[in-house]
């Protein structure tokens, strides 16, 4: 593969807030739609991703969800050209690529197999040194969701792709919950009720749950707080209460800026007996 414009290092696209809340009948997605290329927003990006294979599973990527040259363009004509212009590194298309032609099921997920697929697509890029201005970081987040409708259980994976400030390219499993060692990656009928939110975690907390945000979350996630269980959470409260703590973000941030775009619309995704689109 041969790679251009060596000295020049690819920059990032991306900036996400995904909410993922166990229901009694699947697995509840939702995501903001927006990008914030060079302090741009660019909104109606559709970032819960669907491979061909296998069912019921459900790609997010947070963090940088692609690598480019930057073009010297601005407003819509930058929005415009992102959208209709295919990144050289996309971990998206990558980890779609790889759950279609692997085909198993999250519980049989190969780590190993997945860190070489994105490093093959990665490599030519670091060796040629066009990421050396993300040395020292985590580039990404890739989120990997599945449901189980006859064990009506809900799987998560997340992976964290880092580039350490010696340029050493990771690709490692990291804890979806503090709890994770003892209840590993599923939830299942019986597990606490939760609601796992992945991308701007430490804006969400600081100044949506314990902040000024706090005004917004008045209806459905006030109402999911008061169930136990995952069996106590219905698919339709699942995806409200996602959707109410993107919303509730994305006004925050119209009082206090986060550090990447949050808002430009919302989409909500149900992994279940079937893979339905909420919104």
């Amino acid at each position: 593969m041969k790679i251009k414009n060596i000295a020049k290092s690819l920059s990032g696209v991306g900036g996400t807030l995904a909410v993922f809340v166990p229901s009694n009948a699947g697995l509840v997605i939702a995501a903001d739609r927006r990008q914030t290329p060079k302090g741009i927003f660019c909104d109606g990006l559709e970032k819960i991703l669907r491979p061909d294979q296998p069912a019921r599973t459900a790609v997010v990527v947070t963090g940088l969800i692609t690598l480019r040259d930057m073009p010297d363009l601005t407003g819509s004509a930058l929005c415009d050209h992102l959208a209709n212009t295919p990144a050289p590194i996309d971990f998206g298309r990558t980890t779609l690529a790889f759950l279609t032609a692997e085909n198993t099921p999250v519980a049989q997920f190969d780590g190993q197999k997945f860190t070489d697929a994105v490093f093959g697509d990665v490599g030519p890029y670091l060796a040629a040194g066009k990421l050396s201005g993300l040395a020292g970081s985590r580039i990404a987040q890739i989120l990997i969701a599945s449901y189980d409708p006859v064990a009506r259980t809900s799987s998560i994976l997340a992976y964290g792709v880092d580039l350490t400030a010696d340029r050493r390219f990771l690709v490692q499993p990291l804890p979806v919950t503090a709890s994770t060692t003892l209840q590993g990656p599923s939830f299942n009928l019986d597990s606490e009720r939760i609601l796992l939110p992945f991308g701007e975690v430490p804006y969400l907390r600081q100044h949506v749950l314990s902040g000024h945000g706090q005004m917004y979350l008045t209806g459905a996630y006030s109402e999911f707080l008061s169930k136990t269980r995952v069996r106590d959470v219905e698919p339709s409260l699942a995806a409200a209460a996602a959707l109410e703590v993107i919303e509730a973000t994305a006004k925050t941030t119209e009082i206090i800026p986060a550090p990447s775009g949050i808002g430009g619309g919302s989409s909500a995704l149900l992994l279940g007996e079937e893979t339905v689109t909420l919104k």
